[in-house]
């Protein structure tokens, strides 16, 4: 029995000798990591790809968007993000710009913040579009953001845009009137567009993905 007592006693020595030297030998133990260090810097561009239902078409889908946005962390928690926008940008009839500039919030994080919660918010402008004109919306988003420890950074969010103002609405041009060099078939379903109030709600969803740095 003595025996067994000695060799317990010597293999917990042992171990704890060696969790000593591990915990020595990392600098950031999981819990105490910060959403800052899993990335590799403060800046950060990323390349967006957004849906807004902006109400301009028969079936009242959303119409993709393309953007790049350009950010940078304030501090652990909060960052700032201003994002340009190309709504169409390949049909010179119905092509509109967008821009949006948000600050946004860490409302959760796990140990090494690689994976967040966030809530942002801000101005967001449609500019130019062939149906609403410009026009000014309230943006708010609840998105996931992943960072790598490399710089890799991406973000899926989601959130309403609450209308600021009411739209200049006008009808929106037929597609059956586009110029062709061949003969098409076309059938025009009428200008289904709505207009847009003060204080109705769109939806807008982003898929990103870009760098830290």
């Amino acid at each position: 029995m003595n025996n067994r007592i000695a060799l317990l006693s010597v293999l917990a020595v042992v171990l704890f000798a060696e969790a000593d030297v591990a915990a020595a030998s990392d600098p950031d133990p999981p819990g105490l990591s910060s959403f800052t260090r899993a990335a590799s810097g403060p800046w950060l561009v990323r390349a967006e790809g957004s849906l807004v239902g902006m109400r301009d078409n028969w079936l009242n889908l959303p119409i993709p968007e393309v953007g790049l946005t350009v950010g940078r962390d304030m501090t652990s928690r909060f960052s700032i993000e201003l994002t340009g926008s190309a709504r169409e940008p390949a049909n010179d009839h119905r092509r509109s710009w967008s821009a949006l500039a948000a600050v946004r919030w860490v409302a959760l994080a796990n140990a090494t913040g690689r994976h967040a919660l966030t809530v942002a918010g801000g101005p967001f402008v449609e500019i130019d579009h062939v149906v609403h004109g410009t026009l000014p919306f309230a943006h708010a988003e609840l998105a996931y953001i992943y960072r790598a420890p490399f710089g890799l950074t991406m973000l899926a969010g989601a959130g309403p845009n609450i209308a600021l103002a009411s739209s200049p609405y006008v009808t929106p041009p037929s597609h059956c009137d586009e110029p062709s060099d061949t003969p098409t078939f076309c059938i025009d379903l009428g200008p289904d567009a709505k207009e847009i109030h003060t204080g109705d709600v769109i939806g807008q969803v982003r898929l990103a993905v870009g760098w830290q740095f």
